[in-house]
């Protein structure tokens, strides 16, 4: 995906909510949305807009001196999921499809954004829609074969909190699939409510899975600039789960059909790219059935 007009939106929006987490002064509000405009008038339009929030984002650590400005949001979403976890692991034992089952938890837990147009959001009502609501667009039949004869899977992580539905679903994995090698790759560092090391091993994901980092500090995955590790990590795959709107729009136009994108439509964009609604429950590969309505 490349950025659109309304991009330009959720960027300063990024600026507005990060400056309220420690600021209320007038002027002290200002002065990120106000370096944020000045980063917005040179930046390339046609690149994905994860991209374009490296320096955006960088732009509002800088001007609040503040190098994590969600930590403590992050830790609070962590610990929220965490409250989860026993709920989760006897909902999807007592399914007729475990694996099925693990997916839609997994994307419910796409909700727990802060770097997204969806405002305040309730993670109880998108856990019972996800449970006892049909995916809208998805694959699984088609992943479920490809994934029995996987030896590597890679998960392209998004979000603090979401990690931990994340966890559950590579514990389902497996269990199913025991012979599978699971690795995770979270972010390089501190953006928005994304995931780090740091917030993998609180809630105790290295414990299931080889944890690296992208070596990127952007709100989505780009191959090219990643670690060496991450793309050892990432090519060596023989499944991709792309977690998060995040990582969709950085991922969407690459021509590799390893790729299976797992996350909730949060804009409006997305929405027109993919020809569904917002909110809608996305479980698909990377097939290009959306080539036709790229703009």
């Amino acid at each position: 995906m490349r950025v659109h007009a309304e991009c330009y939106q959720c960027f300063i929006g990024q600026a507005i909510r990060s400056a309220k987490l420690h600021e209320s002064d007038r002027y002290d509000l200002l002065k990120p949305v106000k370096n944020v405009v000045k980063v917005l008038q040179n930046i390339d339009i046609e690149l994905p807009p994860p991209l374009i929030s490296e320096n955006v984002y960088g732009t509002i650590k800088k001007t609040l001196g503040i190098d994590d400005p969600y930590r403590e949001i992050k830790k609070k979403y962590n610990d929220i999921a965490l409250g989860y976890q026993e709920f989760m692991k006897k909902e999807i034992l007592n399914s007729g499809n475990p694996l099925l089952f693990a997916i839609r938890l997994a994307l419910a837990g796409n909700i727990i954004d802060f770097g997204s147009q969806v405002g305040k959001f309730d993670l109880e009502s998108t856990i019972e829609d996800s449970i006892h609501n049909p995916l809208d667009l998805t694959n699984f039949d088609r992943f479920v074969v490809e994934i029995e004869k996987a030896k590597n899977v890679a998960l392209l992580l998004d979000n603090a909190g979401e990690i931990v539905f994340d966890k559950i679903l590579i514990e389902t994995i497996k269990r199913l699939y025991p012979d599978a090698n699971v690795s995770a790759i979270v972010r390089g560092g501190p953006i928005i409510n994304d995931v780090t090391v740091e917030d993998a091993k609180y809630v105790g994901l290295d414990g299931v899975a080889n944890v690296v980092d992208s070596g990127q500090v952007i709100p989505g995955f780009w191959p090219e600039t990643a670690s060496p590790l991450a793309k050892e990590v990432f090519n060596g795959a023989d499944i991709v789960i792309s977690k998060g709107q995040g990582n969709f729009e950085t991922l969407s136009e690459i021509d590799d059909q390893r790729l299976y994108f797992l996350f909730l439509v949060k804009c409006n964009v997305v929405a027109r790219y993919l020809g569904t609604k917002k909110f809608s429950k996305i479980f698909i590969k990377n097939d290009k059935r959306w080539e036709r309505q790229r703009v």
